[in-house]
């Protein structure tokens, strides 16, 4: 995934693309288009309306995925999850339909051919620049959410775009966290089996620098 590509870590040394697509998340010609690990400001909102006293910041990581061609899509998918609450699992869902009404709500100045760009626009202003922009996630009971991007100036905070969020199916966060830990033994196998082979390749070059060559026969240097 591009997250893992980015962090120029060890594990973009593997291909884990078979991995990948076996994620339920790439469904019916869907592709992901961004990812990120992002700092969310987290709040619980009541049944009466009121918020709890504490908002916590929580590491969520964003997914938006594309339906259909870029300039002409089907559907835009943002999917949030966190490595912390496996059962967290979070979709704004946003068609031709009800992009009407998204919209009308949002007073955007847009067709639906430039939300997905918009989207991610909005999130990577809050990854490259958190001191003037953040993430307000506000989560009902009845688990629906509202994630707001937010700018902050001198006066007040701005909301710049909001999105509507549903809690998945009991089936479809079966599914996730049934492909993660899937996913999670296929990658450590895929590790393992790369360490077992760099330890074979050292212990035969230990064994060469242990050996001098004559004529073909080895002799075994004394220590």
């Amino acid at each position: 995934m591009k997250g893992e590509a980015q962090d120029g870590n060890i594990l973009s040394t593997f291909d884990f693309s078979a991995i990948e697509e076996m994620d339920p998340s790439v469904r019916q010609g869907c592709r992901l288009i961004y990812e990120k690990e992002l700092d969310f400001n987290l709040r619980i909102q009541e049944p009466n309306g009121d918020y709890q006293d504490a908002t916590t910041q929580e590491k969520i990581r964003v997914r938006l995925f594309l339906q259909g061609d870029e300039k002409n899509p089907e559907e835009v998918r943002i999917e949030l999850d966190s490595e912390a609450d496996l059962f967290f699992y979070y979709q704004h869902i946003a068609t031709r339909v009800n992009f009407r009404e998204i919209k009308t709500k949002q007073q955007l100045q847009i067709d639906f051919g430039q939300y997905a760009n918009v989207c991610v626009k909005s999130f990577m202003k809050c990854e490259k620049d958190s001191q003037h922009y953040y993430v307000m996630l506000t989560i009902d009971k009845d688990l629906t959410g509202i994630l707001q991007i937010v700018q902050t100036s001198e006066y007040k905070d701005i909301e710049m775009i909001a999105f509507d969020f549903q809690s998945a199916s009991e089936e479809g966060i079966r599914q996730q966290i049934t492909f993660k830990y899937g996913a999670l033994k296929s990658k450590l196998s895929l590790m393992d089996g790369r360490l077992q082979d760099c330890l074979l390749y050292t212990s035969d070059a230990a064994d060469d620098l242990l050996c001098v060559d004559l004529g073909g026969r080895r002799i075994i240097k004394k220590k």
